[in-house]
């Protein structure tokens, strides 16, 4: 399904043409996001202000609405940012940070999506949940393995986008394919943001590669490669394992291993 040659050639085209990734993202992890982005090969810039987000719009590769830290100078932003993706054709991340948290966080979420612009939305189990309508239910990832995808699914074809739940193992629908990619680190738990950051790593693919369910998985693979890596650097550190997981992911074309690590359940 994705082959260790697919990932490096997309790497190679990220680091050619170093796309112009637009953020809006959450305060808490703004610069490791931009760390992350620039590592991989990628150029971020991160902006939010209403008034420039059109023309930087314009000129990006890629878009990432990341709703970690909401206001409702914030919404405004995100929800204009996402009808301007659909208007100049930009494909468009939207991770739902705390969907299910509260209901104004599962609003927007819904509302940026609703806006029919989002290419790919990339959760966590529970959040991913709570979008397929699963109020107040959290589970792992595991559990959606166990109930045959549904919520996955319904989430890919309600909104027809590629749909991404985050875990020990990823998986990734849309609603006709679905794959699982598998591997990491349990540091990543204990570092604040790696979802985020692995946003900044699929928005990245996205820029390379239009078929948006293998560019998730490209990134999935890079960023559990990584956290490997950096786990063998940092031991147990996982301050350590922040500054490691960059190195490694700027130099992931030396670590890359595919074999084993994708399984392809529906195609």
């Amino acid at each position: 399904m994705i082959s260790e040659a697919d990932v490096l050639g997309d790497l190679v085209r990220i680091r050619e043409r170093r796309p112009l990734i637009h953020h809006i993202m959450n305060f808490v992890v703004m610069t490791d996001s931009a760390n992350v982005t620039l590592a991989i090969g990628a150029s971020p810039i991160m902006a939010h202000a209403v008034e420039e987000l059109e023309d930087i719009a314009m000129v990006a590769d890629a878009i990432y609405i990341n709703i970690g830290t909401l206001d409702s100078f914030w919404v405004e932003s995100m929800l204009k940012l996402a009808r301007i993706a659909g208007v100049y054709g930009k494909p468009l991340l939207l991770d739902p940070v705390g969907a299910g948290a509260s209901r104004f966080r599962s609003r927007v979420a819904r509302d940026i999506l609703e806006v029919g612009s989002v290419s790919v939305v990339k959760g966590n189990a529970g959040e991913m949940l709570s979008l397929a309508g699963y109020s107040g239910v959290v589970k792992g990832v595991d559990s959606l393995a166990e109930e045959a995808f549904e919520p996955l699914e319904r989430i890919a074809t309600q909104y027809n986008v590629v749909a991404m739940a985050t875990g020990r193992v990823d998986y990734i629908s849309d609603g006709r394919r679905l794959i699982a990619v598998d591997g990491g680190s349990e540091l990543f738990k204990y570092t604040t943001g790696t979802g985020c950051m692995l946003g900044s790593l699929v928005a990245s693919f996205m820029a390379v590669n239009r078929d948006f369910l293998r560019a998730s998985g490209e990134a999935s693979l890079v960023f559990k490669r990584a956290g490997e890596i950096a786990e063998s650097r940092a031991g147990r550190n996982p301050a350590s394992f922040r500054v490691e997981l960059v190195n490694a992911i700027h130099n992931i074309d030396r670590f890359l291993t595919v074999r084993g690590r994708v399984r392809v359940l529906k195609q």
